[in-house]
């Protein structure tokens, strides 16, 4: 792909102030999803090896980590699946011990091993090929009593292994966290000190841009605009679960991709789930917990993550958050100026 950028006044385009450094801003596709990446504009005077950088470790991490790519993932669930071990990268032996760490912590809610009830529901799909019709109850059952859940794999240092044969692991809770985390890391590395990477709306903020936070907006899952606008403190994630993205109808009842390990079915309460961390891979998993967890329990699970900024929007439109996240949440400006693409 052509490098590309262009220079902004603002960040997602939420109001502009001309005492702003302009930022690079960079577009890809990666891990399914449309990928930015913003650098305050004094940072650098060519960022092009920056932004090649990253795209490629966000390349192969979308291989690497994604179910049903011809990946590292891949060929560890196809081991699992044959009753072997499996000598994993140091980087998927780390992200899968956090991941069954955050699985423990959240109760079992967010829960990386249930590839086979993704797939099931056809969720590993592009979205042109969401099926469109539920999957049969008995065969929710099947799975259900089959071997799933992530803490049927054992991990010895980086050997990987099943007490059954399977589960088919599915990362795409998690890879995502990993991947904001790894590109901020990268930049980091190479010099740069105020940035922003934004995965398809799930990001982490790096520095400043310019005099000010960079400031994102959080989207109503319900419309077309947003419900206000969060700054970003330097090394601050700020990760999104909704059902608005992935999802099909089916008989005026929306399924969408975010499943209940326990019911093997789609969340049908919530309709997104914000939450603010410090490293993006928390926060990844914490938004699909939340998202699973529901009115009745989502304030005790986050305090059980040590998650104190969260933002629920119910699924008939309904908003409701912790007091962290309504300190910080401030209002749309009601006709946004420079505004960005």
């Amino acid at each position: 792909m052509k490098m590309r950028w262009v220079l902004l006044l603002l960040t997602l385009g939420l109001a502009s102030c001309e005492a702003d450094r302009p930022a690079w801003q960079y577009g890809f596709t990666a891990m399914g999803t449309e990928i930015r990446i913003l650098i305050a504009g004094a940072e650098t005077r060519d960022p092009t090896s920056h932004f090649a950088a990253v795209e490629a470790r966000l390349a192969q991490i979308g291989v690497d980590f994604y179910a049903w790519a011809d990946g590292e993932l891949a060929e560890l669930n196809s081991a699992l699946a044959e009753g072997r071990s499996f000598q994993a990268s140091h980087d998927m032996a780390g992200l899968l011990a956090q991941a069954q760490n955050l699985s423990r912590l959240s109760g079992g809610a967010f829960d990386p091993g249930i590839g086979a009830l993704t797939e099931l529901w056809g969720f590993h799909q592009p979205r042109p090929g969401l099926p469109g019709t539920p999957p049969a109850d008995d065969r929710i059952e099947a799975v259900l009593q089959g071997c799933i859940g992530i803490a049927r794999i054992t991990l010895r240092g980086r050997q990987v292994a099943s007490d059954c044969r399977g589960p088919l692991l599915d990362l795409s809770g998690i890879a995502k966290g990993f991947a904001v985390d790894e590109a901020m890391s990268l930049l980091r590395a190479r010099g740069i000190a105020n940035a922003l990477i934004d995965a398809g709306g799930d990001l982490r903020a790096m520095g400043r841009n310019g005099r000010r936070a960079w400031r994102v907006g959080i989207q109503d899952p319900r419309g077309e605009g947003a419900l206000g606008s969060i700054a970003l403190s330097s090394g601050e994630a700020a990760f999104t679960s909704g059902d608005y993205a992935r999802y099909f109808t089916h008989e005026d009842t929306r399924y969408a991709h975010v499943i209940d390990p326990t019911t093997g079915r789609p969340v049908e309460h919530t309709a997104s789930i914000t939450v603010l961390g410090g490293r993006g891979i928390a926060a990844d998993a914490a938004s699909t917990a939340l998202m699973v967890a529901g009115p009745e329990t989502w304030r005790t699970m986050a305090e059980r993550l040590g998650t104190r900024a969260v933002l629920r929007v119910d699924a008939d439109g309904s908003v409701d958050m912790t007091r962290v996240f309504g300190g910080r949440l401030e209002p749309v400006p009601a006709t946004p100026t420079g505004a960005a693409d």
